[in-house]
C-alpha cells in the first residue's frame, strides 16, 4: 500500500493503532517509506507518534519537515517532549519552530532548555496541575477539568501556598472520595517526596524506584513547585543509562550506532582497543619472563589459554554485578566491604571447583601429579583475584571520580590476565624440578 501510495486504506490501518506502534512501524520502514507514512498522519497524531520514537529516526525524519509543519506539530506536544525534540534541531530551525507556537508554549520550551542535560529539569514537564492550600476540593475537581486538554496523564494535584511553594500533594483517588467542600490542605498528603531541578535524570529514577511513585514533582531552590516528572519518562531514563552503561562497559558509545563510516566508528571503539592490546603486550612480557620455565616443561602452554579465560570471564561476572549496583545506587560505604568479602569467599569457592577440575585433567592428561598441582592451585588463585578485582576496581574509579563503566571491563581484562599469568608462571617456576622430573 505504502509502495502503490494508497493514503485511505494506510490511515484506515494506522488509526486505531497506539502511536508507540507507528512509531515502531515507521522505524522498520526505509527512509522514503517512513517520510510518506508519516506525512498522512494529522498534527495531533503527529505529534504523539514522534514522542514515541526512536531519537535517531526522529532527527532525520524532523530534517525533512518543513518549520512551519513542524511548530505545528510540536504546538500539540507535552513541554518536555516538545523540548527534546527542538534540542536536536540546527539553532536556526529551533528558532523559527519557537516562534511559531504559543507564546507560553514557547517559553516553557526555553526555560526547560535552560537546564543541563540529564538532569530533572530537562526532563520535566512543565504541564501540571495545583490548586492553593486554602483551595476546596470541588475547586481543584474544576482546576482538573480546566487542565484536562493540556495535560496528558497525570495522577496528582499538588498543594501550594501563596509563593508557589509545595506544601502537599493529593492523589486523584483521594480527591475524588473526599467531600467538596473540605479543603484540599485538610486532606492532601504532607509528606511529599519531591526532587530538585538540579537532580541528574539517574538520581530522579532511584527515588522512583525507593518511594514506588508514578509520578514526582519537580521543585527549584526555593521549594516552589516548577514541573513533575512521570513513570514513562522514568523508564525511559533507566532504559537509556542501561543501555549507556552496556555500551561503556564494551567500550563503545552512541557514536559507534549512529555513525556510518567506519572510520569513525573504529575512531570511537579504537581506544578501549589499544588498552586491550597494552594488556596483551603485558602478558607477552610476562610469558617471556618466564621463558625458562616454559622451555624447561612446554606442556604448561597448553593451560595458558584456560587460566588467562576464566580469570577474565570471572572478573567481568564481579565487576558488571558491581557496577550495575553503583549505578543503581544499591552499594554505599558499608555494602563496599560487605560485597567485597562476599565475592572473595565466591571467588574462593569458585575457584576450588574449577581448579581441582583443571587440576585433575591436567593430572590425567599428561599423567603428571606436578601439573595439576600447579594448574589447579593457579587456576583456584586466578579466580580468586579476580572475582576481587572485579569488585573492587569499579569501586575505586567511582571513588577517584572516574566512570566505572567506561573504565572498568578493560582495565579488569588486562589486571586479571596479567595476575593470572605472574601467579601461574610464579607457581610453576617454583615447582619447576618436581615438574621435569616427573
Amino acid at each position: 500500500m505504502i509502495e502503490r501510495k494508497e493514503s485511505t486504506p494506510l490511515l484506515d490501518l494506522l488509526r486505531p493503532m497506539h502511536p508507540a506502534d507507528v512509531a515502531d512501524l515507521m522505524e522498520h520502514l526505509d527512509a522514503e517509506e517512513a517520510d510518506y507514512l508519516f506525512s498522512l498522519l494529522d498534527h495531533a497524531s503527529a505529534s504523539e507518534v514522534l514522542a514515541e520514537m526512536d531519537e535517531h529516526i526522529r532527527e532525520r525524519l524532523v530534517a525533512e519537515i518543513g518549520a512551519e509543519k513542524l511548530a505545528r506539530i510540536v504546538d500539540r506536544m507535552e513541554s518536555d517532549d516538545a523540548a527534546e525534540v527542538v534540542a536536536k534541531l540546527s539553532d536556526e530551525l529551533a528558532e523559527r519552530v519557537l516562534e511559531s507556537i504559543g507564546e507560553e508554549d514557547s517559553e516553557d520550551v526555553k526555560e526547560l532548555l535552560g537546564h543541563e542535560e540529564d538532569t530533572a529539569g530537562r526532563l520535566m514537564a512543565m504541564e501540571i496541575v495545583s490548586v492553593h492550600e486554602d483551595a476546596t476540593v470541588a475547586q481543584a475537581i474544576a482546576a482538573i477539568r480546566r487542565a484536562a486538554d493540556q495535560i496528558g496523564e497525570f495522577y496528582n494535584v499538588y498543594v501550594v501556598d501563596s509563593g508557589g511553594r509545595l506544601k502537599g500533594v493529593l492523589p486523584l483517588a483521594r480527591l475524588l472520595r473526599s467531600p467538596s467542600d473540605r479543603r484540599v490542605a485538610d486532606v492532601m498528603e504532607r509528606d511529599v517526596v519531591r526532587v530538585p531541578e538540579g537532580m541528574d535524570q539517574e538520581d530522579v529514577a532511584h527515588v522512583v524506584q525507593k518511594y514506588d511513585l508514578v509520578s514526582v514533582p519537580v521543585v527549584d531552590e526555593m521549594d516552589r513547585l516548577v514541573g513533575r516528572i512521570t513513570i514513562d519518562d522514568i523508564v525511559d531514563v533507566v532504559v537509556e543509562e542501561a543501555s549507556e552503561d552496556i555500551r561503556r562497559m564494551a567500550g563503545t558509545g552512541d557514536e559507534a550506532i549512529r555513525e556510518d563510516s567506519a572510520f569513525r566508528v573504529a575512531g570511537v571503539r579504537l581506544p578501549w582497543i589499544l588498552i586491550s592490546l597494552i594488556g596483551g603486550v603485558l602478558s607477552g612480557s610476562v610469558i617471556g619472563a618466564f621463558r625458562g620455565t616454559l622451555s624447561s616443561f612446554l606442556p604448561l602452554a597448553i593451560f595458558i589459554p584456560i587460566i588467562t579465560a576464566m580469570g577474565g570471564n570471572i572478573g567481568i561476572q564481579s565487576a558488571s554485578l558491581t557496577v550495575r549496583g553503583l549505578a543503581m545506587g544499591e552499594i554505599g560505604a558499608y555494602e563496599i566491604w560487605k560485597r567485597l568479602f562476599r565475592e572473595l569467599r565466591v571467588g574462593i569457592v569458585m575457584g576450588l571447583v574449577c581448579g581441582g577440575s583443571v587440576g585433575l585433567i591436567a593430572l590425567f592428561w599428561e599423567s603428571n601429579a606436578a601439573l595439576g598441582i600447579v594448574v589447579g592451585v593457579a587456576m583456584a588463585s586466578a579466580i580468586t583475584v579476580a572475582a576481587t578485582m572485579g569488585t573492587f576496581v569499579p569501586v575505586a574509579f567511582k571513588k577517584l571520580g572516574i566512570d566505572p563503566a567506561i573504565a572498568t571491563g578493560p582495565f579488569v581484562t588486562m589486571s586479571n590476565d596479567v595476575i593470572g599469568l605472574i601467579i601461574y608462571f610464579g607457581i610453576a617456576t617454583a615447582m619447576r624440578d618436581w615438574l621435569v622430573k616427573l
